[in-house]
């Protein structure tokens, strides 16, 4: 299965999501679709791009059922990880200054 990057950031699209979300067995009823596809763009960070943190290759399998690990422990683990690390970017902003 192949993912293709729209930008840097790998934006991964609901259709490529539902896709690889279909492949690992994610049930739609219990679990958000974009919830899941924001988790693929974080996890796909630790792909290719830098070989020292990557885990994946850019596996779109492998990338979602990380996601989808972190999505069962919480099913909005991706909204809070977005507001944890905008608090992160502050405060550490703030230290350099």
């Amino acid at each position: 299965m192949e993912v293709k990057r729209v930008n840097e950031t790998q934006r991964t699209t609901s259709e490529e999501a539902r896709r690889i979300g279909d492949a690992i067995g994610v049930d739609w009823g219990r679990f958000d679709l974009e919830q899941f596809r924001r988790g693929l763009d974080v996890e796909f960070e630790h792909g290719s791009h830098d070989p020292q943190t990557d885990v994946t290759g850019d596996d779109p399998i492998l990338t979602g059922k990380i996601a989808f690990a972190h999505m069962k422990e919480f099913p909005d683990y991706y909204e809070r990880l977005e507001r944890m690390e905008a608090e992160a970017e502050r405060e550490w902003s703030a230290k350099k200054s």
